[in-house]
């Protein structure tokens, strides 16, 4: 039986070890034992023969693995942090590890309400081991694809039904990215791939991934909210599905959620004219 990991918090405590060759950090849910068990071994898990490749690339390798936590078996997503070249891996040395900030990064996220997989171990290098990769394992989220894979699943859905999809998948999507740029983040990478979606009891829900683009807003913070929408516009630019309408849709409900007083018809036109966003569709809104 798996378990359902409550999202809605993280631990005030954390379990930390420290190896001869690895540290490690998890969520207080995990017994010691099962801590001990995943972190000495890391390899072990993503070669688990009941273990799924979910994706496979030249520095990161990412499969959906069985964790034992709490005395049960949860689902996760254990992914594999290396570099793609000896300096990037000299300079990891410098630096800290991907796996431990994005640890850190993805709790203060779901802290502040920012739906994104719970963070649940991870795994690094002492540094006379750098060279070595780095782990971490988050929580995997049952029935969510990449956002230009949901598009096309609901392509034979009855009209109806998609549409009113489509309509909540941009609101929803929308009120996520003005949530991250309002608790002052960015992540400068809003691609299809980075951004779950999934109908949950009749439910539509996103969920934003791969925290290696995200960080803190530090300087030049408008500029950068600009950037991040205009990669995501770049990012769905193909797909037909997404109407215009739809970018309206999501674009009210992103200044929304960032508590912008700005009218949208301005933004848009300020982003049609900075970044060649598609022209501003009419004011009068309409299901796509």
């Amino acid at each position: 039986m798996h378990q359902t990991i409550h999202r809605q918090s993280t631990e005030p405590v954390l379990r930390r070890a420290t190896g001869r060759d690895f540290c490690a950090v998890a969520i207080s849910a995990m017994e010691a034992e099962e801590f001990a068990d995943a972190a000495a071994v890391p390899e072990r898990t993503l070669n688990d023969p009941a273990a799924v490749v979910v994706k496979r690339g030249r520095s990161a390798l990412v499969v959906r693995a069985e964790l034992a936590i709490g005395g049960s078996v949860a689902r996760t997503a254990f992914k594999r942090c290396g570099a793609r070249t000896l300096l990037r891996r000299l300079l990891r040395g410098l630096r800290t590890s991907a796996a431990r900030r994005n640890f850190l990064l993805g709790r203060r996220l779901v802290s502040l309400g920012i739906d994104t997989p719970r963070p649940l171990l991870a795994i690094w290098p002492r540094w006379h081991n750098l060279l070595a990769p780095s782990y971490l394992a988050t929580e995997w989220i049952d029935g969510a694809v990449p956002l230009d894979a949901f598009v096309r699943s609901i392509a034979t859905w009855p009209h109806a039904r998609r549409r009113a999809a489509l309509r909540d998948a941009a609101c929803q999507l929308g009120h996520l990215i003005g949530t991250l740029h309002q608790r002052g983040f960015s992540h400068r990478d809003l691609k299809s791939a980075n951004l779950l979606v999934r109908e949950n009891r009749g439910q539509i829900e996103v969920f934003l991934i791969d925290l290696d683009g995200a960080s803190r807003l530090r300087f030049r913070v408008a500029a950068t909210r600009a950037k991040n929408l205009a990669r995501l516009q770049e990012a769905t630019r193909g797909n037909a599905s997404i109407t215009a309408t739809l970018r309206c849709r999501f674009l009210r409900a992103y200044l929304a959620s960032l508590g912008s007083p700005a009218d949208w018809k301005a933004v848009w036109r300020q982003l049609e004219k900075a970044f060649r966003i598609p022209p501003r569709p009419p004011v009068v809104l309409r299901d796509s």
